[in-house]
């Protein structure tokens, strides 16, 4: 039991490191000064997407990815549609003129996919 434990912790900061090594941020949008990106990493058998916030504002700020409902992302292969996947929403601070990074969670298990895209993921600031 603890070996599994063991093991599940170091892949879980695997998948993190993974994520912190530089990856590519994409602009998903802007609201009330914070701008939010996402970055998606495709490994053999799933995708790891995650989320920053980037506050723009003197103040702090909490962050919602999904603004209290689940994340859908769009898996694709090859230009090829092949189904939609759901993560849980997440909150968090924002420091003034500061980010937040979320850690990486899995997107598109199983599914093949070469591409993977949030769909309609909606995003929440609160002051």
């Amino acid at each position: 039991m603890l070996a599994r434990l063991v093991i599940a912790s170091i892949m879980a900061l695997s998948a993190s490191a993974a994520m912190a090594q530089s990856p590519q941020w994409y602009f998903y949008k802007e609201v009330s000064g914070i701008e939010v990106y996402y970055a998606v990493r495709i490994n053999p058998d799933e995708a790891r997407v995650s989320w920053k916030c980037v506050n723009k504002t003197g103040d702090a700020v909490s962050c919602s990815i999904g603004a209290g409902q689940n994340k859908v992302y769009r898996c694709v292969r090859d230009g090829t549609p092949v189904g939609f996947t759901e993560a849980l929403g997440e909150r968090a601070t924002a420091p003034a003129r500061g980010e937040y990074a979320f850690p990486s969670e899995s997107a598109c298990k199983g599914k093949g996919a070469s591409q993977v895209e949030p769909y309609g993921v909606q995003i929440s600031i609160e002051r």
